[in-house]
């Protein structure tokens, strides 16, 4: 039997569907499945305990949350902590510049090196970079092997969030400023690929990346994509009804956004891209009326900017409706839509991903309006017909008439899509595979 140590580092794990959904729950049947003995622990900054704009309900909740996930851990039999660590200070600062990196590394290893110690740990599943950096050094120090949970590309991805460099489009071509952090993370990048025992991705285009940096080590790449839980997120008319009628959205055709933009030029874009359906529904040719954009936003502190842009690119109150969901409103909420919107700008790590939304999307009953620079998805979206790939600034309105045409077929296919490629079930035969 496997002492398997899951890891997560610098990411509010307490507060975080995207951790209980899309890691947790999968580990849980793995470890029933596999019988080995799976420890989690989290790593979280003094500062990501608490919202600074409300320090004591925030507490109260978070603590609620810690307790009710490691009921939740325990009563699978899975051990679960949270530690909290000095650096880094500042949220923003998840992608690690140099100083940053160097002080969270000599504070957060010697916690590391004493628990896999402790508890006898013998494999580690890292998720993400923060955290396999950790795995690496407890690889180089006790020769215990880790698995390498990417996610996405850190580096380019720091560089999106104006932390490794600038972005920018020149002449209709990405261009980019690249750090001396950038610079470095590439270079732990290569080493954290080479010396992991399994690397996860979660899109073909990901793998493909990581097969061009290893080269010749294909057997130890693995392609889990994003997953969804259609016991959680599914089509439901009845609750559909209910919840538009309490919204005043029964008679209107929803374009829904959920969760984070990928970087700021999305946000204005899809806004524009929403202009565009409401051109459309002025015409009863088109089969539609009153086009309503929802925009499902986990972050209160972002709600007054996401305004602000609506309201530069001319988007009227009335046609928009703006919600902060709780984690696990997410599933009632997107029942709102009758698309789900992925729009996403040409930016450096665009091409790679599958984002946890598709799949959400998907098993709701929605076809998804996505842009062609996301390789990782459009690909099934256009072989399983469960949507369009649009580039939001053409006029022409020829997929947007195919896609209200052929709603209905749309949306079986994405909900077909979900069942063969994106549900939890496979995401956890594809772990199982790795842990027997």
């Amino acid at each position: 039997m496997k002492r398997v140590f899951v890891l997560t580092s610098i990411e509010r794990a307490f507060y975080s569907s995207t951790i209980e959904y899309q890691l947790l729950e999968p580990i849980i049947e793995v470890a029933k499945q596999s019988g080995n003995k799976f420890i989690y622990l989290g790593l979280v900054p003094i500062t990501f305990w608490i919202s600074r704009k409300e320090p004591y309900k925030s507490f109260r909740i978070f603590r609620e949350n810690r307790k009710r996930i490691k009921k939740w851990l325990d009563s699978n039999h899975i051990e679960a902590n949270f530690i909290p660590i000095l650096f880094p200070i500042w949220h923003k600062d998840f992608y690690l510049r140099i100083h940053w990196l160097i002080l969270y590394a000599i504070s957060s290893f010697p916690i590391i090196l004493c628990i896999l110690i402790w508890k006898r740990i013998n494999l580690i599943h890292s998720r993400n970079y923060p955290a396999t950096l950790l795995a690496f050094f407890a690889k180089s120090v006790l020769g215990i092997p880790y698995n390498f949970d990417m996610r996405d590309l850190y580096p380019e991805k720091g560089i999106e969030a104006g932390m490794f460099g600038k972005l920018a489009t020149r002449n209709s071509q990405l261009a980019t400023q690249k750090s001396w952090s950038y610079r470095l993370w590439k270079s732990i990048e290569y080493k954290l690929l080479q010396e992991a025992n399994y690397v996860i991705t979660t899109s073909e285009p990901f793998n493909k990346y990581v097969n061009s940096k290893l080269k010749t080590q294909n057997s130890k790449l693995k392609v889990i994509p994003n997953c969804v839980n259609t016991q959680r997120f599914k089509p439901d008319k009845e609750k559909r009804e209910e919840i538009r009628t309490k919204y005043g959205i029964t008679n209107k055709f929803v374009l829904i956004h959920s969760g984070t933009f990928g970087t700021e030029q999305d946000i204005p874009l899809t806004f524009r891209y929403f202009s565009k359906w409401k051109k459309l529904d002025k015409s009863n040719s088109y089969g539609i009326e009153n086009a309503h954009l929802v925009i499902l936003c986990g972050t209160k502190e972002f709600l007054p900017k996401i305004r602000k842009i609506l309201m530069n690119e001319g988007v009227k109150k009335e046609d928009y409706t703006l919600i902060n969901p709780l984690p696990g409103e997410v599933p009632d909420y997107l029942l709102l839509g009758d698309v789900g919107l992925h729009l996403e700008s040409i930016a450096i790590a665009t091409p790679y991903g599958i984002a946890i939304k598709d799949g959400e999307y998907l098993a709701s009953g929605l076809p998804v309006i996505c842009t062609p620079w996301l390789r990782g998805i459009t690909p099934f979206i256009e072989k399983y017909k469960a949507g369009i790939v649009i580039d939001p600034n053409l006029h022409s309105a020829e997929l947007e008439l195919y896609l209200l045409k052929n709603y209905e077929e749309l949306r079986q296919g994405g909900l077909k899509l979900v069942n063969e490629v994106l549900s939890l079930s496979h995401c956890i035969n594809s772990l199982s595979d790795i842990y027997k």
